[in-house]
């Protein structure tokens, strides 16, 4: 019974269907609307290469430009090691500092890379 009262309900329902001119504007509205999000990842993407890129090139320089001061702080921690004990934490430090040192080298050159990451995007953004 309540089977027949739904397929009743069901034959007497007819939406109103918009013209054919009204359905092929809304699909060419959406379409433009979908090439413009098109355009505008394709320039995202473009410009988040050229991010990475000048990131990775002035990362890559400045960890060259760090790794230039080494010998002149192997000098610096041989002179330091002859003054110091080799069991105090400097003596094991003076004695050890070449990892330390490109940690510390890796470590300010990335924070350098990702900071010009974000400056490069940035300025890539106002630019555009």
């Amino acid at each position: 019974m309540e089977d027949e009262k739904i397929k009743e309900i069901f034959n007497k329902f007819e939406p109103p269907l918009s013209s054919d001119f009204q359905f092929m504007n809304r699909l060419e509205a959406n379409l433009r609307s979908v090439e413009l999000v098109k355009e505008h990842s394709a320039k995202l993407r473009v410009m988040n290469r050229k991010a990475v890129m000048i990131a990775a090139v002035v990362g890559f320089l400045c960890g060259f430009l760090f790794s230039l001061a080494l010998p002149a702080i192997g000098a610096a921690m041989i002179s330091l090691r002859q003054t110091v004990a080799s069991e105090s934490f400097v003596g094991f430090l003076t004695q050890n500092y070449l990892p330390i040192v490109w940690a510390i080298i890796a470590g300010v050159s990335g924070f350098i890379a990702i900071n010009t990451f974000e400056l490069s995007l940035f300025l890539l953004q106002r630019r555009r």
